[in-house]
């Protein structure tokens, strides 16, 4: 699917959870908290690269070699990305951990996918690579909300304080 109208781009992310990085992203650009719209919008950025690659990778790839390769490179530069931000301080350490952990399996999983389906000729990995991946990939979306769970904590530890003034 090559996209070439803005209304296919926008089904295009309503379909996918392309969109829900983005809108994270937007909530976070209002609220003028840059650490979390950071994130998301690098998240949102790599999902988009991901899914839009997605078709043309599965035509042009017949032996099913360079769509693993490719999606786990994708996985590791996201990674890398998030790691570097979080070294200069532009992103809390306690996401980029998380967010560490949780994408971690899906370049391992791409790359065993490879030697299964390449090399074996077998279908061990088939179930656990369409479980695991859209798991992982909705943990990360999650992900890039969590920090609404502190913004909202604080709002209401700074209201619990100001009526405690009050009073």
């Amino acid at each position: 699917m090559i996209i070439t109208t803005l209304d296919q781009l926008l089904l295009f992310i309503n379909t996918n959870l392309t969109g829900l990085p983005l809108l994270s992203a937007l909530i976070y650009f209002y609220l003028k908290q840059r650490s979390p719209f950071l994130f998301s919008i690098i998240t949102f950025i790599f999902f988009l690269i991901g899914s839009t690659s997605y078709e043309l990778l599965v035509r042009f790839d017949t032996e099913f070699i360079y769509r693993y390769l490719f999606w786990a490179l994708n996985d590791i530069t996201w990674m890398g990305f998030i790691a570097y931000l979080t070294i200069k301080d532009k992103i809390p350490i306690w996401q980029s951990i998380l967010g560490q952990l949780i994408v971690l399996p899906a370049p391992l999983l791409q790359l065993v996918r490879i030697v299964d389906r390449h090399y074996f000729d077998l279908s061990y990995t088939t179930y656990l690579y369409k479980t695991l991946l859209p798991i992982i990939n909705m943990a990360t979306v999650a992900l890039c909300f969590a920090p609404l769970f502190v913004i909202f904590i604080q709002y209401l530890k700074n209201k619990k304080a100001e009526v405690e003034v009050e009073a």
